[in-house]
């Protein structure tokens, strides 16, 4: 019986991190199966610089996109406090943009009925705030010129969410939410500018982590757990700290010393993850569609 549990909820995972190239990267990629002709796009450009808010220097965002998608991306812009590039359907609702200054404060109030959108952030501000897609998909690339306090980025209703981490990059802590998609994370980063910590949850579906820094001066460590289903762990040169089926922990051997840490806990309902392991190597692009075809159209 628990073996037939753990079948399932790998099945789940394969099912489910094929969804994060559906739905998570669709301002990247492009989605795998389109269901009607692509419509007339209008393409939709807000901006906001230090020009529009003098001695402002920390931005808190509200940002929602009901169905869509949303791909942040940071540059070294310091002039320049967000910029976001709408591509909707003709006839589309534009999207309602509100900015409230307060001090040294700016609020930035985002909705949208539907659509894609890049979002861009400068390298002179703090950001906090949350990012959220009813149905859709969320990418995030933290650079070099990141600097974030707080990211709830959440797939409220079905989705994924993909979070793309480089050297250096600055931030406090990520929350990442999905109810039912996937998570896939690429952390290639062996420094960071602070200490750092990621919590990702799927209700269900799955969470891909394909690789886990280490550095001399940044010491990672990593729990998991899969209430119903499994966890993959490649092991590697880290050090298992814990492991049964539904969980995991690991770390770095430089982890206790490091100057920097980083901490990351992942949690799925029903389904489970894959650590340390570049999953979708193993499953050429033709798979995925045909799977997240059969998944959906059956």
């Amino acid at each position: 019986m628990r073996a037939n549990i753990i079948i399932g909820g790998m099945i789940i995972v394969i099912l489910l991190a094929s969804v994060i190239f559906t739905f998570a990267s669709p301002t990247v990629l492009g989605p795998l199966i389109k269901f009607e002709e692509d419509k007339a796009k209008v393409t939709r450009t807000y901006s906001f610089t230090s020009d529009d808010a003098p001695g402002v220097d920390y931005i808190n965002l509200n940002f929602t996109v009901k169905a869509g998608g949303i791909d942040i991306n940071f540059t070294d812009d310091s002039s320049l406090i967000y910029m976001f590039v709408f591509k909707q359907d003709e006839g589309a609702t534009k999207p309602s943009i509100e900015n409230i200054t307060f001090d040294s404060k700016l609020l930035v109030n985002v909705m949208a009925e539907s659509g894609d959108v890049k979002v861009t952030f400068g390298n002179n501000y703090i950001y906090n705030g949350t990012l959220r897609v009813s149905l859709g998909g969320i990418t995030v690339k933290l650079s070099n010129y990141s600097n974030i306090e707080f990211f709830d980025l959440a797939a409220v209703y079905a989705g994924g969410v993909s979070v793309d981490v480089e050297d250096d990059a600055s931030f406090d802590h990520l929350n990442i939410r999905v109810n039912a998609g996937g998570i896939m994370m690429h952390i290639g980063a062996k420094t960071l500018e602070k200490n750092s910590s990621i919590s990702a949850r799927v209700e269900l579906g799955g969470i891909v982590v394909d690789s886990i820094p280490k550095g001399t001066s940044l010491g990672s460590r990593l729990k998991a757990f899969a209430d119903i289903g499994g966890i993959y762990l490649n092991p590697g040169n880290y050090t298992v700290i814990s492991q049964t089926v539904n969980r995991v922990e690991i770390g770095t051997e430089n982890y206790p010393t490091a100057p920097i840490k980083l901490d990351i806990e992942l949690f799925t309902g029903l389904g489970g993850a894959t650590i340390n392991q570049p999953f979708f190597l193993a499953f050429p692009t033709s798979f995925s569609q045909e799977i997240t075809a059969r998944y959906f159209l059956e």
